[in-house]
């Protein structure tokens, strides 16, 4: 499979000013990913832990307070890789919702309040596609309405209109009009009730099947990640941790802040108290030196706290960045 989109050594983070004294928080810190096509790639962690950030770097928008200093993204174009970071801003414009696009937390913040859900489709459609009238523009977004199982109607209707599992399946049909090759879907499940989670899940699922795209799913609820992602990558403190096949990941955990997470998932006819990684994530402001999860880790060494372990490949297509599987300790946890 082809590579469609490609970070290397990225290192994006929040520089502020308080109380007259700069602030640094490093939220994305030597990040490296290598994301397929025909995949839903989850990224998963804690709240904190840099996804939200991530996910904005990937899709080369890094506003103020964020700044990127280090690292490339790779877009696949005519088969050859663009690093989107040194692109101009009309270059990103063309690539923008047609080769990638982006779901953000929170469908409100898609539309504008005060205008019918059609406006908004029509300042994307009309930015975007050339030679058309207002008329055919709005049978195209009709179509694909359609198309998701999602009534034309809606588009007359104002946000506030709409229930919140509703308003975040027409936001994904608005990111997916285009028909991009990569989608970047960041927590689309927040504050939604289970039946309109299971909805916003199989219209992801129906969509990457129909496009044959890659999905890049980030969410902390690992169950999510077990029901439709076919990768997965565990972020902690800025940094990847583990990574491998979804299946993999859930049967053959190496990390223990993986392990952790994976434990707390409530099992059926298990009641017993299920066990979460003690302790809280660390500031990214300072991060522990080594590894930043060894002030939590019950199985941390001496090592882990001075060294930062390498990510290596422990198995076929399963690297892990811990000292429990390389450098100077061949341990094993259980």
């Amino acid at each position: 499979m082809k590579t469609v989109l490609k970070a290397e050594n990225l290192r994006a983070f929040y520089v502020l000013q308080v109380a007259g004294r700069k602030k640094v928080i490093q939220a994305v810190n030597g990040v490296n990913l290598d994301i397929q096509e025909d995949q839903v790639y989850g990224i998963a962690g804690e709240s904190g832990c840099g996804k939200t950030t991530l996910l904005k770097v990937l899709f080369a928008k890094a506003d103020p307070p964020l700044q990127i200093f280090e690292g490339a993204v790779y877009y696949r174009e005519n088969d050859s890789l663009l690093n989107a970071i040194e692109l101009d801003s009309e270059q990103m414009r063309k690539l923008r919702w047609t080769y990638i696009s982006y779901i953000p937390q929170g469908s409100m913040s898609v539309f504008n309040p005060v205008k019918k859900i059609k406006s908004t489709f029509l300042d994307f459609l009309q930015s975007h596609v050339q030679n058309r009238v207002k008329k055919e523009l709005l049978a195209l977004a009709e179509e694909h309405l359609r198309k998701l199982g999602l009534y034309p109607r809606l588009l007359d209707a104002y946000p506030h209109q709409l229930s919140g599992g509703m308003r975040q399946r027409v936001s994904i049909a608005l990111a997916t009009l285009l028909s991009p090759r990569v989608i970047l879907a960041d927590e689309p499940t927040t504050a939604l009730d289970v039946v309109a989670q299971r909805a916003v899940l199989q219209l992801l699922q129906e969509i990457q099947k129909q496009l044959k795209n890659t999905i890049v799913l980030v969410t902390h609820d690992m169950g999510i990640h077990a029901n439709i992602a076919t990768h997965m990558v565990i972020m902690y403190a800025g940094k990847i941790v583990e990574e491998a096949s979804t299946e993999e990941m859930f049967t053959n955990p190496f990390h223990p802040y993986t392990r952790y997470l994976i434990n707390s998932l409530p099992r059926i006819g298990d009641k017993r108290v299920r066990e979460s990684a003690p302790g809280n994530p660390p500031s990214l402001v300072d991060p522990p030196p080594g590894c930043a999860f060894h002030p939590r880790c019950p199985e941390a060494t001496e090592l882990c706290s001075s060294k930062q372990p390498d990510f290596v490949e422990v198995s076929a297509g399963h690297k892990v960045a811990c000292w429990l599987y390389g450098g100077a300790n061949h341990g094993t946890f259980t």
